[in-house]
This record gives C-alpha cells, structure tokens and sequence, in this order.
C-alpha cells in the first residue's frame, strides 16, 4: 500500500539557487516527502539530479535555500539519512559484515544488526567474505544493508541499480521495496529508468533544465496511486510512462 498522509512532511526542501563554477544548476528546487514514501526523480542528463541528492545528504553545504528533516535544519551528513550509490562501493578490505556496519566504526561487523540485514538482504552466510568475492547483485544487496544499518529515516538512491543485470535488477526493486515498506523509511532515487520510477514510487518527479544556465527545476509531478505488489505491465503505469515521455518528448522539442 502507498505511505499514508501526515501531518507534516518528513523532509522538507526548498533550494533558491546552487551554483557550479559561476553556473547556476539548481533554481527554485522545492521538495517534500512523507515518512515511509517513495519518490524517483527523472529527467535528462545534466539536469541536476545527482547534485541535488549530494545536497540532501548533506555532502554540499554551498547552496541558498534549506534542508528541513523531521522539522530539524541540516548542516552536513547525519545518520538519519542513508545514501546508496550507483556502485557498491565497499571496502575491499573489510568484510562484508564489517562493510555493513561501517557507519558505525570499522570493524563493528559483530552487532547483531548485521546479521539482521545481511539475512533480510538474502546474504546471511557471507559476513566473513571479502567484496571480490561477490557478484554485483550481491555487493549491491550488501550496500543497501549498509545504507540501512543506522535506520535512517531518509534513504536516498543515485542509479542504484544501474549497473546490474535486468533480471537482478528487477530483483533487487522488490528487494528495495520490501525493506523500505518494512522500516517505514522514506526513499528518494534518481533513475533514468521511466519502468523503475513508476514500478517503485508513490510519486515520480521530473526534473529538467531551464533557462540559459540549463539550470534543474522540477517541472512534472506524476502520481502513482496503483496499489501494491504492482504488475509491471499494468495498464495505469503504461499510460503514466506515456505522461512522462510527453514532458521529456517536450524538452527534445524546445532544445
């Protein structure tokens, strides 16, 4: 089932300006989300997607505007947010057990939280392996135990899947699902996969370049209220994709 409505919005966002070298990229950038929801954010390349996630995550302060999480300001990283990169990015000399539980310190692979994850990730028997001597899937199931080891409230996802095989792919979707449904965490996740936005998320925002800068604004909010376990050939989500190919079809079109 899709989060249902709060009072307040979780994470709260509203970005005037951020700007790259003298360019503007991000203008008038305002986003909301409910605790538990999923939100994917596309658009063409160079939009400003990814740096609008390293904004959120508090990896780049230089901005105008504010981050508002659970109606608290943020100043830079904190362990309510989790980040899931587009490769794994674990450390090749820790073991899985300890890459998980990095955030905590190295070598914290003994908590009993790892365990946890690492058997809700369908990897309970590879704690003591090192990352050579997993697949991609298996790296990626290890990054997402990781990126929800301190239980943040907020999980945001850069291409995750992207460099995996389609049929792990779509395994490692219903992976993400269950675990954020079942932690009630809210994720966001750039994607330029329309099926995966729409298979996901409660809401699909489209981000495209405005202005001489080519500076990112969102311009498209595209509801999904189809309930859940979703078919992936279902016709609602068929038509929305049609919605989206529109809204990029346009930006080809004024380009």
């Amino acid at each position: 089932m899709n989060a249902p409505p709060q009072s307040s919005p979780l994470l709260d966002v509203h970005i005037d300006g951020k700007e790259y070298g003298g360019r503007l990229v991000l203008d008038h950038v305002s986003l909301h989300m409910r605790r538990g929801e999923i939100v994917s954010l596309v658009g063409p390349t160079g939009c400003g997607k990814s740096t609008l996630l390293r904004v959120l995550a508090g990896l780049d302060r230089s901005f105008k505007g504010e981050v508002i999480l659970d109606r608290e300001p943020q100043r830079g990283p904190s362990a309510r947010i989790g980040v899931i990169f587009q490769e794994p990015r674990l450390l090749p000399w820790l073991s899985v057990a300890d890459n998980v539980a990095f955030p905590a310190g190295a070598h914290h692979g003994d908590e009993p939280r790892v365990a946890e994850l690492l058997a809700q990730v369908g990897l309970p028997d590879a704690r003591a392996l090192l990352p050579k001597q997993l697949s991609g899937g298996m790296a990626q199931r290890v990054a997402i135990a990781r990126g929800l080891f301190a239980r943040p409230d907020l999980l945001l996802l850069d291409e995750p899947f992207s460099a995996v095989d389609a049929l792990t792919r779509m395994r490692l979707q219903d992976l993400l699902l269950s675990l954020v449904q079942a932690s009630h965490t809210a994720a966001l996740i750039v994607t330029h996969d329309l099926d995966e936005a729409l298979y996901l998320s409660d809401r699909v925002l489209l981000m495209t370049p405005t202005g001489r800068s080519g500076a990112g604004r969102i311009a498209r909010e595209i509801i999904v209220d189809t309930a859940r376990p979703r078919d992936r050939r279902h016709l609602t989500l068929a038509q929305l994709r049609g919605e989206l190919l529109e809204g990029l079809g346009e930006l080809v079109s004024v380009s």
